[in-house]
């Protein structure tokens, strides 16, 4: 029977990164062209009376820092081990994906993950299988962003 895996108890910060106009249109000129991503004028009669950060924008903040944090602690092995070379492991999908309030230009949002479940992996030795529950909130703690993960991860 596979043993359980240590959990941390609450979410865990893993970033904080601000949105700027430039880097909010950056993004949606090359993966959700919107007008009220791309445009700050047409934005202004759009839905949300300004500028706004795509959700995808927001969810692939939050795997570069999520994959950030687990590398940072994956540098210390030797380049061959798994978590070395690949710290976030394989996902297996997301689930519960909402972006309940917008981000704006100039907004300064805080990513988080939790862990809700961890077991060994009963087919990889040395990996386990990690359920989480991510989010990201504005300094003000109104929610942006919130899903649930599963995915597969080497043991550091």
């Amino acid at each position: 029977m596979a043993e359980a895996r240590e959990m941390a108890a609450g979410p865990v910060e893993i970033g904080r990164f601000t949105f700027t106009a430039e880097e909010i249109v950056r993004f949606a000129r090359a993966y959700d062209p919107q007008p009220f991503h791309v445009d700050a004028d047409a934005a202004r009669d759009a839905h949300f009376g300004t500028l706004v950060a795509s959700g995808w924008h927001t969810a692939c903040v939050w795997m570069g820092l999520f994959v950030r944090s687990l590398d940072a602690g994956a540098r210390t092995l030797p380049g061959d081990h798994p978590a070395a070379i690949a710290p976030a492991g394989i996902g297996f999908g997301m689930t519960g994906l909402k972006w309940p309030a917008p981000v704006r230009a100039g907004d300064t949002i805080i990513f988080s993950t939790e862990v809700l479940d961890a077991r060994a992996s009963g087919s990889r030795p040395g990996w386990s299988i990690y359920h989480r529950r991510n989010s990201a909130r504005r300094e003000d703690g109104t929610e942006v962003l919130a899903f649930e993960l599963r995915h597969m991860s080497p043991d550091p």
